[in-house]
């Protein structure tokens, strides 16, 4: 099955700056998300956003030609 993947921040650096933080990648039937982020090499925590927004887990199973979105979690500031 293809999977296109839109990567955003930090993470667009995994693939060549002609990427753009773009990608189309080939999984088995019955890959999940968690399968996705192995294939990529993520290893942070990260947001995942599917076709609508939806944001699944990890154990969501993909369809072929699935949009994926995924970003890095920001963090920061200070309390006061």
């Amino acid at each position: 099955m293809q999977v296109s993947v839109h990567m955003h921040g930090i993470l667009r650096d995994q693939l060549p700056p002609e990427a753009k933080g773009r990608t189309t990648v080939s999984l088995d039937d019955g890959a999940t998300v968690g399968d996705l982020l192995a294939h990529l090499d993520i290893k942070r925590r990260v947001i995942v956003a599917l076709n609508d927004g939806h944001e699944p887990d990890e154990t969501y199973v993909l369809k072929d030609g699935d949009e994926v979105s995924i970003y890095t979690i920001i963090g920061g500031g200070c309390e006061t």
